[in-house]
Formats: structure tokens, sequence, C-alpha cells
């Protein structure tokens, strides 16, 4: 098996998940997608509405 390399933008919203406490699955349900969409866009860098969708649940969850 193959060791996966990951972007920054990937790693930086993985770190902000992990902080926040927050998994795919709520933010998928959050932005109102499946979490393999939200495992896409992490893959393929589109991570802005990610990024957005934490900090709000992390601001809800304080």
């Amino acid at each position: 098996m193959q060791k996966r390399n990951r972007n920054k933008a990937e790693k930086k919203v993985l770190k902000m998940m992990i902080d926040a406490d927050v998994s795919q699955k709520m933010i998928a349900e959050h932005l109102g997608i499946t979490p393999q969409a939200v495992n896409n866009r992490l893959k393929r860098g589109s991570v802005e509405p990610l990024i957005e969708a934490i900090e709000e649940l992390e601001e809800q969850n304080s």
C-alpha cells in the first residue's frame, strides 16, 4: 500500500476538524451534502466552504 501525500489545504482542514472536535458527517449535514462529498472536496483542495462550516460548527458547540 502506497502512502498518500496530502496537500497543505487538506492538512489545514483536517487539523481544524480535530481542534474543533467536528466530524466529516457533521460538516456534511451542516452543508447539506454527503460525507463522501466532503472527502472529495478535501482531496481536490476546494476547502473554503469546509473551513467556514467548521468555524460555524465550532461557534455553535461553544
